[in-house]
């Protein structure tokens, strides 16, 4: 191949062997992940088939005596499992449709053809020091990447006092700022931004919404870039890990954590690429979206819409016709340092969905999946409890009981355990030390996790009114520097 632009053969000579190096080099990372997503394939065949060995009624006799009333009593609790098979399917559908290892794409687009970005970042106003570190962070990476047409957005409840304003603009909302429809909290804020002697927007330009803490990598930039430029949706979301920053607060929140993302390669990427949906669940972080789309959606949805805006406003936008995409390439964020706020945290999310799910707003049809997750959330002690029945008061089920729990808990397992080992692919540790901490985390983490899940979720059941937006704290030390992993996946 030769190029005739370059009338000399030394420049024809250096090119050909440098696109022939990063040919070998895109065969030789094409191979590795194939055969990297064929391990994670098998593994998750495996703890499906390991699930189902420990179910099957091997040593169970045919008839139990425990009474007629006590053994239905045990068959209906048997059955509470089975309500998170669509979920569990659709993780099996992400993983084996996708492969999680590619690193798509690896070459930026032209950049004259990315339309303007604006990376909008909402806070209260509590940390300035860390919100300004990170937006600067996040500028600094795009102009490395030789983008212009952007700017970095932090809007405020309070003043942080941002001196730098070379493509940084802070917004502060007005203490006295009310919506139409009453919105609190993040959904207020980002509706002061629409509102039109705020907004500085064309209808084409977008919108990447940030939390505090989030940390942008150039393969999240470039999977964002190629997205807005191929218009193959209209809202976009990737893959956050929490395990790759340099500082690790909790270990414990941040395996807990790790599922999050496995989920993100496997149920979301699966509603997203494939159904073009948020059937399961939509996160407020690594949302990418139209201006114009935005705008028609609207974010002022009163008190309810206020406590899950998120997913809210995919719900709503989902049901007004609006595609979405999975973008690929991953984002940096931090787990709560506590267990108390991880708890607190997922609290949130429980009554903001579950208000999401009782908003007359959005037809019942789009609010299936979700209010399917809750009620599973709710009776997850239930679902966990047939791993004591099963030990202690052996019953015989049919086989199918069997393929179905291992479908269910060994997709869940696999799911903790694959997380693990994805979210430490960017800490300089061996093989064999991943894989420890990957099974560790399957064995040691998903109890606590589960307990954490279950008790976030009576809690908010019993704090319904409490009308509570807990922000949990993520502010690192200052003598260390935010630093992002640049692998593009």
């Amino acid at each position: 191949m030769t190029f005739s632009k370059f009338n000399h053969s030394e420049y024809e000579e250096e090119i050909n062997v440098l696109l022939y190096l990063s040919l070998s080099e895109h065969k030789r990372d094409r191979i590795e992940s194939i055969v990297k997503h064929l391990c994670a394939v098998l593994t998750l065949a495996a703890f499906i088939v390991a699930v189902t060995f420990m179910n099957v009624n091997r040593w169970t006799p045919e008839v139990s005596d425990y009474g007629p009333k006590t053994e239905l009593a045990f068959f209906i609790i048997g059955l509470v499992p089975y309500l998170s098979i669509p979920v569990a399917i659709l993780n099996c559908f992400g993983i084996l449709f996708y492969n999680p290892f590619y690193k798509t794409n690896r070459i930026l687009p032209k950049l004259s053809s990315v339309p303007f970005l604006c990376l909008r970042i909402v806070t209260r106003g509590d940390m300035p020091d860390f919100v300004i570190r990170n937006a600067k962070y996040n500028r600094d990476l795009c102009l490395n990447l030789g983008l212009q047409h952007f700017m970095v957005e932090i809007v405020t409840d309070k003043p942080v006092n941002c001196q730098e304003k070379d493509r940084i603009r802070e917004i502060v909302v007005p203490k006295g700022y009310s919506t139409k429809n009453g919105s609190l909290y993040k959904a207020r804020a980002l509706n002061y931004c629409l509102e039109s002697h705020v907004n500085l927007l064309a209808g084409n330009d977008w919108i990447v919404h940030l939390d505090e803490e989030t940390l942008l990598t150039e393969a999240s930039v470039s999977g964002i870039l190629h997205f807005v430029t191929d218009g193959s949706g209209d809202i976009g979301q990737g893959p956050i890990s929490y395990a790759n920053g340099k500082i690790i607060n909790n270990w414990i929140t941040t395996l807990a954590d790790s599922v999050r993302l496995a989920m993100d390669y496997s149920l979301f990427r699966f509603q997203f690429a494939f159904l073009n949906r948020p059937v399961f669940g939509f996160k407020g972080s690594y949302v990418v979206v139209r201006n114009n789309v935005e705008m028609e959606v609207g974010l002022d949805n009163g008190p309810d819409g206020s406590i899950a805006e998120d997913c809210f406003f995919a719900l709503k936008a989902w049901s007004k016709g609006y595609k979405f995409e999975f973008i690929t390439g991953e984002m940096l964020e931090k787990s709560p340092f506590t267990l108390k706020d991880f708890i607190r945290q997922r609290r949130r999310w429980f009554v903001g969905q579950f208000y999401t799910v009782l908003s007359k707003e959005i037809p019942l049809v789009y609010k299936l999946g979700i209010c399917s997750s809750i009620i599973c959330c709710i009776l997850m002690p239930i679902s966990l409890s047939n791993v004591y029945i099963d030990s202690f008061y052996p019953m015989h089920r049919p086989l199918i009981c069997s393929l179905l729990n291992g479908l269910v808990g060994g997709t869940f397992g696999f799911l903790y355990c694959f997380g693990a080992f994805v979210s430490c692919s960017g800490r300089n540790w061996s093989l064999i030390r991943r894989i420890f901490i990957s099974l560790s985390c399957c064995v040691l983490i998903v109890p606590i996790a589960a307990a954490m899940e279950s008790i976030a979720a009576y809690w908010g059941l019993m704090t319904l009114n409490s009308n509570e937006f807990f922000i949990v704290q993520k502010e690192v030390p200052k003598r260390v520097q935010p630093t992002g992993h640049s692998k593009i996946m």
